[in-house]
């Protein structure tokens, strides 16, 4: 793992958003409607998670 604290998942004000390694699990979840950033979303945590270098398997199905 990097010097942060996890993955960066977002900002909240001026103050960087983690997600803790320790609290992570195999599966998640993300959704939402059309255009509100979860395609990004999951790219900037499967990439956290390969630098920290656990094996990531991504799925961005349409429809």
């Amino acid at each position: 793992m990097s010097e942060q604290a996890g993955i960066l998942i977002g900002k909240g004000g001026n103050q960087p958003i983690n997600l803790n390694l320790r609290f992570a699990n195999r599966h998640g979840l993300i959704a939402g409607a059309t255009g509100t950033g979860k395609t990004v979303s999951l790219q900037a945590i499967a990439e956290g998670f390969s630098r920290a270098g656990v094996p990531v398997f991504m799925a961005d199905i349409k429809g």
